[in-house]
């Protein structure tokens, strides 16, 4: 999904939003805002998905205000306080059996897709003691659009999967979901981002809540990019995509990036994750704040 013209202001005021949260020297906050205005007027099109820009906005907000892991405390306690709820989780699962306690990972780990520290999702002011609460919710209110009964016939049929990750926090629950899968005789691949942005999980976040003990294999999607990016995409990525039978790929970002490029794969391309915003949610037809399992 490429971009459209509500997405440029939507690109400038989250990383407004971030510069206010990572300094408060208001000439920092400008500088932010001018280099990214500049940036934006210079290379802004309808040619491109919506995290090329993300990511290039965020860079420059890391540039110009000399963070270079910014909301660095938030990433530790979303993966700490997740690691906690992932216990409490796996003791639930255990009284289920099958489709039910597939069904019942897969939405936990589609839950903890709606925590990203953007504007569009829970925003960098977040509490992670809301955690449980906030993402209760989505487990409420389950899928606006649900196949992931298709999904468990693959993962029946142990067919290898292609798993490639969002959020911090987000990745805990995953770790579950992935041991569900490779429960099943699926081998695993799994990839994170190289370096920090926004709150996109890097392989530093991967270890720390032990998603490298529970996958058959982890490699580096490519850098600090938000979602995956084909540009920028590690030679370990673009083989594994090329290899792949079955992706997993969650959140918006990487929803963009493979339904844009979703004739150059063989694979199937199960997308999991929650709407953000209008545009997609038009694409996708459903409503904002919504979540989906869905094939493309």
């Amino acid at each position: 999904m490429r971009t459209v013209p509500t997405c440029l202001t939507c690109v400038l005021g989250d990383v407004y939003a971030a510069a206010r949260q990572v300094t408060a020297d208001p000439a920092v906050q400008l500088a932010v805002a001018k280099d990214c205005l500049a940036f934006l007027a210079d290379t802004f099109d309808l040619q491109r998905v919506p995290s090329y820009y993300i990511t290039e906005v965020h860079r420059i907000l890391k540039r110009d205000t000399g963070v270079a892991i910014p909301f660095a405390d938030s990433r530790s306690q979303l993966n700490q306080v997740a690691m906690r709820l992932a216990d409490t989780i796996q003791t639930e699962a255990e009284t289920l059996d099958g489709l039910a306690r597939f069904r019942f990972l897969a939405l936990w780990a589609l839950a903890g897709n709606s925590l990203d520290s953007r504007t569009v999702g829970i925003g960098y002011s977040f509490e992670a003691a809301q955690m449980l609460r906030h993402l209760q919710s989505y487990v409420d209110h389950g899928m606006a659009k649900d196949q992931v009964d298709r999904l468990y016939e693959r993962v029946l049929a142990r067919t290898p999967v292609l798993y490639i990750h969002d959020n911090v926090g987000e990745i805990a629950l995953d770790r579950l979901f992935i041991q569900e899968i490779r429960r099943h005789g699926c081998h695993v691949t799994a990839a994170l981002r190289g370096g920090p942005i926004t709150s996109d999980a890097t392989m530093e976040d991967g270890r720390t809540v032990g998603l490298d003990r529970a996958v058959d294999r982890l490699i580096q999607a490519g850098p600090d990019t938000l979602g995956i990016s084909w540009e920028e995409a590690s030679p370990d990525l673009r083989a594994a995509m090329q290899d792949a039978r079955l992706i997993v790929a969650k959140g918006q970002a990487n929803y963009y990036v493979f339904s844009e490029h979703r004739a150059a794969l063989a694979a199937e391309v199960f997308c999991l994750f929650t709407i953000k915003c209008q545009p997609v949610a038009e694409v996708v037809g459903v409503q904002p704040k919504q979540a989906v399992g869905i094939f493309l």
